[in-house]
């Protein structure tokens, strides 16, 4: 059995296939000239002796790492023969490739033949989709989670998980001390401590989080080479308060920042670093911490720190602080995120506020 990508030559193939497998929800010709010719899909085909014998549609969502099968299809002269478990093991290394690490498909709640391959390979059922297809049939969304190859670069970075709301900057600066070798203990007082000494005082909603003025000062006290990347127009979070008081004391606050840092050498950038820029710092050994938004993630639009902590070809790898239930740990830990996919989530608010806090290793 061959296994590639669809041609316009295989056009015809594919819609008898299409209308022989299917009676509803039939994907039309315009719409498989299109899947065949696109940049953000992938029409996978399986061949015996040149004639068709199935495909899989696979589409790449650009602001997410969000992989979707859209359809998947085995004619019934090959059914048995394993072709469509080929097809998805093909269709989930793809994904991986391209830099994505999660597969998401609908299926009928009907088709238990398909939901038990599709358990088979890991995917774990979301929800149901009340009347989602044509004939009011009922849908079954399920998601699988993808294994990635593991970083080819990588620091040796214990997991800290922050102990309370506000304070993903300072356990991040906790891990990234530990992996370069200080002997600051990872504890709730040194992570209370270093959030005081760079917080901006107020959030929208209670305690202030960690500017990364704060942050590099904080590191540079510890006697670390610190670089600060910031770009943002204005002081950043402040758009987030709308108390007129509360708005002059961060801008107080950061303005005492930035004094502070005039007074020390640490390199201020104000620019957004590249990805070729992070690839070599996380080659040097260095720790960087990134400010992002939280939507692509969880759909809630707030700040949020995360260090960096390894990579490969196609991944980031990073810990995340924030772990909102005790079995989640394992998951925060080496997360995987596509080096297009990082510059999705760098960045926070209508000031598309970036920035990134470099700690190198002492010499």
């Amino acid at each position: 059995m061959e296994y590639r990508c669809a041609l316009l030559s295989d056009l015809d193939d594919l819609l008898h296939l299409e209308n022989k497998v299917f009676s509803t929800d039939m994907i039309s010709r315009r719409q498989m000239k299109r899947f065949i010719q696109s940049e953000h899909s992938m029409l996978l085909i399986a061949c015996a002796d040149d004639k068709l014998s199935g495909y899989a549609l696979l589409l790449f969502n650009q602001a997410t790492q969000l992989a979707r099968l859209y359809s998947i299809a085995v004619s019934p002269d090959f059914r048995g023969q394993g072709v469509g478990e080929q097809l998805l093991s093909h269709c989930e290394k793809s994904a991986v490739e391209r830099g994505y690490i999660t597969l998401r498909l609908e299926v009928r709640e009907d088709n238990f033949s398909a939901i038990k391959l599709y358990e088979k390979h890991g995917f774990k059922p979301l929800k149901t989709l009340i009347h989602y297809y044509d004939d009011l049939a009922d849908g079954l969304r399920m998601q699988k989670r993808l294994g990635t190859p593991g970083p080819r670069t990588a620091l040796t970075m214990p997991l800290y998980v922050q102990t309370l709301p506000f304070t993903c900057g300072a356990a991040c600066l906790l891990m990234s001390f530990s992996a370069l070798k200080h002997p600051l203990a990872l504890t709730r007082k040194n992570e209370v401590q270093l959030w005081r000494e760079a917080t901006t005082i107020f959030m929208a909603g209670g305690h202030g989080g960690c500017s990364g003025q704060g942050l590099a000062l904080a590191a540079h006290r510890r006697g670390f080479a610190v670089e600060l990347w910031s770009h943002s127009q204005g002081t950043p979070f402040i758009h987030s308060v709308r108390d007129p008081v509360k708005k002059s004391v961060i801008e107080l606050v950061h303005e005492d920042f930035e004094d502070q840092l005039q007074q020390t050498d640490i390199k201020v950038n104000t620019a957004p670093p590249t990805t070729e820029q992070i690839e070599l710092w996380i080659e040097q050994g260095a720790a960087v911490l990134l400010l992002i938004s939280t939507f692509r993630f969880n759909g809630a639009k707030e700040p949020h720190w995360i260090v960096l902590c390894g990579m490969n070809e196609q991944f980031f790898y990073f810990h995340d602080p924030l772990v909102e239930e005790p079995g989640d740990a394992v998951s925060a830990a080496n997360v995987p995120i596509g080096k297009k996919a990082l510059n999705q989530i760098v960045g926070f608010g209508k000031q598309k506020h970036t920035a990134c806090v470099v700690i190198y290793p002492n010499k």
